[in-house]
């Protein structure tokens, strides 16, 4: 029952269901949604992890890259990858302000080497001034 103030009407929070019984329910509630975000942060910051870890494994360092004309562009690049691995590779060319002029998928061949060296020549549609490797990434040999 709720407790009546000094004139003897009910409390105004008692009135509008603001007791203290609501007010633990609303405590414990609280803690419930703030426990739940902990657990979906933590499972989602493990799998998020472990994502990483199971990655594909490929690693790809760009070396140089040679202007060859106002078409062409030579880009020099290693890739580590697992032994016997199909990998595929996006090599880019770029202009001053950073616009991709030109890009080439290549098919890199399985090999029992785990680092291997690559040149590849990207054909350009405008002058470009460098080219780079934008991505390598587990594929299946065609």
């Amino acid at each position: 029952m709720p407790e009546p103030t000094a004139s003897g009407a009910p409390a105004v929070g008692a009135r509008y269901g603001r007791t203290a019984r609501t007010r633990r329910r609303d405590r414990w509630l609280l803690v419930a949604l703030g426990v739940f975000i902990v657990v979906v942060v933590a499972c989602w910051t493990v799998w998020a992890g472990l994502d990483q870890v199971r990655g594909s494994g490929i690693t790809v360092d760009t070396g140089a890259n040679q202007v060859l004309d106002n078409q062409h562009v030579k880009v020099s690049y290693t890739v580590s990858a697992d032994a016997g691995a199909s990998v595929a590779c996006a090599i880019e060319a770029q202009d001053v302000d950073f616009t991709v002029t030109g890009w080439k998928i290549v098919q890199l061949p399985r090999s029992s080497q785990t680092t291997r060296s690559f040149t590849t020549t990207v054909r350009t549609m405008q002058p470009s001034v460098s080219g780079s490797v934008d991505s390598c990434w587990s594929s299946a040999a065609r």
